[in-house]
């Protein structure tokens, strides 16, 4: 190998930095994320490109060594003080190590040292030395071929394989024509890259096939020069006048024109650089190529044009490099976030699951602690204020239970004469003051009274939210109740107890009478569970559907925040399916706790300890007996006749309120039994079942709310097939994962390049 004299084009040293830092952006593969200024030497075979490069760049290709080919190759010459020379592989496949790996470093090169590099090059590249050989014939790979040395000038060129026409047996096929084509577009096709398009003189210049491929690629012949070459063999003075017309601009199809050059001729292995170029000049001298500009004629013409283009080229578009490489990292680094943390091995999988599984409860304790100013998915999705929409449907159930929980209204002494709706009043005024509840007579309350009378007709069928009369401030959701099925309960609408409380006082003589014994002057202890039941026998679908209300308030608060946390539709999906048998066992407990409620209610023992027991009852006689002495006080008051006799015995028949009938006495007395026992139990049932089940077992558990099923305890304790199984990433996201990973390294490289 010879170096070219030096020349001034291209010189100064921030030329020579921004040339530098365009090469170690080659070097790091950057031009396959963002194109780079560059200048590409292309022609059909037998075109006199290689002669051209080696004059060019000073840099011999071995004759006998036909590989160098059937690849790119990226001549590199740098003005260095020390004299080196580095060939490496750039591969195509950023996984190949073993092109990776290759690279040789010398002083120098003779003609059969050079064979043996690029013979060694081709084997890490796969392609074929010869017919019966195993590999390709060409190679995607690109050869880097890096000089340095006092004498050299600063220019990178690429040489892309030759194109050809027909295919050789044994060496080439007709896939392999397409393949070359399709490198050669590839490279001419980016828009800061110069064509360098080379063109025997001796040919038909105009229909030349790589002419009409770097038109396609520049319409407008802004960054394509033709060289031609092989002038010597242009004998015709017809074919002489049509390169002289075209270096002279007179075709003006290509806005960088056109140079002419002679090189080599193929038997000319041992001339010097110097001697080529005194034979040039020589040829040059001769009519009608002294009719051209000395600007547009040899190599040392062209190779000044082609530095200055490239510096020209690369000074203009160094900052559009610079953004697009920024932009680039910045979208790169974004879907790297967007994939989350690597979860190639169980420990990693292990902690992805963790981290999901902070944000799931912080969000959660948020949700129970009311804390929704410091998450925005409060704002954003209202119905996961979990503690508000809990204590919602609570107090709603609340009122139900009190207002219409009971089958039949309890007597009072104007029940005689009315239609007892004062009591139901009282109640539901007694529950608004104690919750804080304003009943809204909107148009859901409406509907839903008209709807009580077909709440069994299949015509009228009734949803969740008519449990609470439509006064909830929410609709319940019904996400999940697929999943659910085998475990809610069916929605239920609780008609309202019958109105006149005579009706309770007739039922319980009827019961009465039914199961008498030999008792005097009391009543059987079966009386109280046996009224009880009957009285309370709503309890059982409202708590049902109730604690079924809950639970969907809770499943989809849990998918909800899920799907918050875990973006990967596929992680989710696979953590869904794995944490859904567990949140149903969960929400089984809490239905067999409440079973286990209504059961002790219903079928153990009629019990209160509670000391105020008494006083109730005392407290429903006194009042009945306040009641007594205000008609007692009314029928005096509007009587003129009656007399002490008659006043008497209204009194006396009001405070016996059975006129002295003894199974009317014992009634009345069952009655006054069976109401304290009744508000009591109301009273526990409903602590009990909110407190126990809904917030305890819904939400508090430790161990067994189905808000704390995705634990931290949870993830450690899922073994490495459950873990690849729900968020291992498939082949493709590790390959893009990989891919997006060394793109990054690279760019982040490129940016310190840029910046030094």
């Amino acid at each position: 190998m010879t170096a070219l004299n030096s020349s001034p084009a291209g010189g100064g040293l921030g030329n020579r930095a921004l040339l530098d830092k365009m090469d170690k952006l080659r070097e790091l593969g950057i031009q396959e994320l963002v194109p780079l200024p560059q200048m590409v030497v292309v022609g059909d075979q037998s075109a006199g490109k290689s002669s051209v490069l080696e004059s060019l760049t000073g840099f011999h290709f071995p004759r006998s060594v036909t590989l160098c080919t059937r690849h790119a190759t990226e001549i590199i010459c740098r003005r260095e003080e020390t004299k080196s020379i580095h060939v490496s592989i750039q591969p195509a496949d950023g996984d190949d190590e073993k092109a990776k790996k290759f690279r040789r470093t010398v002083t120098s090169l003779d003609a059969p040292e050079f064979e043996r590099i690029f013979r060694e090059a081709a084997e890490v590249m796969g392609i074929k030395s010869d017919a019966d050989a195993s590999g390709s014939a060409f190679s995607q790979d690109v050869l880097r071929v890096e000089i340095s040395g006092p004498e050299e000038d600063h220019l990178t060129i690429i040489d892309v394989p030759g194109m050809f026409e027909n295919a050789t047996p044994g060496v080439t096929t007709e896939e392999d024509i397409d393949l070359v084509k399709g490198m050669v577009k590839k490279y001419i096709h980016e828009s800061r890259t110069i064509i360098l398009a080379v063109v025997p003189c001796n040919g038909d210049i105009a229909n030349q096939k790589i002419l009409t491929l770097a038109k396609a690629a520049d319409p407008e012949g802004r960054r394509t020069m033709g060289v031609l070459t092989k002038p010597d063999l242009a004998v015709e003075n017809a074919t002489k006048e049509v390169v002289v017309d075209l270096v002279l601009g007179r075709r003006r199809d290509l806005k960088l024109g056109y140079c002419v050059v002679k090189n080599r001729g193929a038997d000319d292995t041992t001339s010097s650089n110097e001697v080529r170029d005194l034979k040039e000049k020589e040829f040059f001298k001769e009519s009608p190529w002294t009719r051209l500009p000395a600007e547009r004629l040899g190599i040392p013409a062209l190779k000044m044009r082609v530095q200055q283009l490239l510096m020209d080229r690369t000074k203009s578009e160094f900052p559009k490099v610079r953004s697009e490489l920024l932009s680039q990292l910045k979208r790169m680094e974004e879907d790297l976030a967007a994939m989350g943390q690597s979860r190639a091995t169980a420990d990693q999988q292990r902690a992805y699951l963790g981290e999901l599984a902070t944000q799931f409860n912080r969000i959660k304790d948020q949700g129970l602690d009311a804390y929704y100013s410091r998450n925005t998915i409060f704002t954003e999705n209202p119905e996961l204020k979990l503690i508000t929409r809990i204590r919602e449907i609570n107090e709603q159930f609340a009122r139900v239970l009190y207002t219409k929980g009971h089958e039949r209204a309890f007597y009072k002494c104007d029940d005689e004469n009315d239609d007892g709706e004062d009591e139901e009043s009282d109640i539901d005024e007694k529950v608004q003051s104690v919750n804080g509840i304003k009943h809204s007579t909107n148009a859901a309350a409406v509907l839903v009274d008209h709807v009580e009378d077909h709440i069994f007709d299949p015509l009228f069928p009734c949803d969740r939210d008519t449990l609470y009369d439509g006064q909830a401030d929410f609709t319940i959701p019904t996400m999940g109740e697929d999943e659910l099925d085998d475990i809610l309960s069916e929605p239920y609408s609780c008609p309202k107890p019958t109105n006149h409380g005579q009706n309770i006082l007739d039922h319980i003589e009827r019961e009465y009478m039914g199961s008498r014994g030999i008792e005097l002057g009391t009543f059987s202890g079966e009386m109280l569970p046996t009224t009880f039941k009957y009285q309370s026998k709503k309890w059982r679908p409202l708590a049902r559907a109730h604690v079924s209300n809950a639970i969907l308030v809770v499943h989809h608060f849990i998918r909800s925040v899920l799907e918050r946390c875990c973006p990967d539709p596929d992680v989710l999906e696979e953590l869904w399916n794995f944490l859904l048998d567990e949140l149903l066992k969960r929400y089984r407990h809490a239905v067999q706790h409440t079973e286990r409620l209504l059961d002790i209610e219903f079928e153990g023992t009629s019990m209160t300890y509670k000391p105020t027991f008494f006083e109730i009852r005392d407290a429903n006689k006194m009042a009945l007996a306040e009641e007594m002495r205000k008609r007692a006080d009314n029928d005096l008051k509007h009587s003129n006749t009656w007399g002490l006799k008659a006043l008497i015995g209204s009194l006396l028949a009001g405070f016996t309120a059975g006129g002295g009938d003894p199974v009317k006495v014992t009634r009345q007395e069952i009655h006054d039994v069976l109401h304290a026992y009744y508000d009591i139990a109301r009273d526990r049932f409903l602590d009990v079942l909110c407190l126990h089940v809904v917030h305890h077992d819904l939400l508090h558990s430790q161990n067994g709310s189905p808000l704390n099923v995705l634990s931290h305890k949870a993830v450690l304790g899922m073994s490495a097939d459950q873990l690849d199984t729900i968020c291992g990433e498939d082949m493709v996201s590790r390959e893009r994962r990989k891919k997006l990973e060394m793109h990054i390294g690279n760019l982040q490289k490129a940016v310190r390049v840029l910046r030094a």
